[in-house]
């Protein structure tokens, strides 16, 4: 299980996902978001090379709180042909250089969410070192399956194959709706 570092980056996560999003076909907001990080989960890269996070954010710019499930990737070095998917570099205080990508188009998040269908690997927490998350689900039979990300979480989501996340709403309340569809 991997490491989450307790430290900076500049710029931050938020601030990368701020600039990218408002590009993105899904984002139905008016002009730059107002993030707040509210869950999510990781996944661990078997070799150890790559961060994958799925990041769940509240969208405060106006009074919708749009949710929006954001997964992404952290390498120390340019993912070969992901230009398109690059949402920008950031210097991390401990690791150095990190360029951060939308997991979409990353083959390791990509393995990686299929292990998670299949019951290969497990969710871990999305701010706890060595920690599984048993509040991540998968639901239905999904093994086999490639997973296709839900931009637009909404809670409550039964009765599809596919992975329940976690998130809180504006009170502290925990909610959990579909993240990750088959595809």
């Amino acid at each position: 299980m991997g490491i989450v570092y307790n430290t900076s980056m500049s710029p931050s996560k938020n601030e990368l996902v701020s600039a990218w999003l408002p590009k993105q076909e899904f984002y139905t907001g008016k002009g730059t978001p107002k993030l707040q990080h509210i869950g999510g989960f990781r996944l661990e890269d078997p070799e150890g090379q790559v961060g994958v996070e799925l990041r769940i954010y509240a969208d405060h710019s106006d009074t919708s709180d749009v949710v929006y499930h954001l997964p992404l990737t952290y390498r120390d070095a340019p993912l070969p042909g992901g230009e398109k998917y690059l949402i920008g570099t950031s210097e991390h205080a401990i690791l150095g250089k990190r360029y951060i990508y939308d997991a979409a188009g990353d083959p390791v998040f990509t393995a990686q969410a299929r292990q998670l269908l299949a019951g290969n690997t497990t969710a871990q927490h999305h701010s706890e070192s060595f920690t599984d998350d048993p509040r991540i689900k998968v639901n239905g039979n999904p093994a086999g399956k490639d997973a296709v990300i839900i931009r637009k979480p909404v809670s409550g989501a039964s009765g599809v194959d596919g992975v329940i996340g976690c998130w809180e709403n504006a009170l502290g309340q925990d909610l959990a709706g579909l993240v990750l569809r088959t595809a």
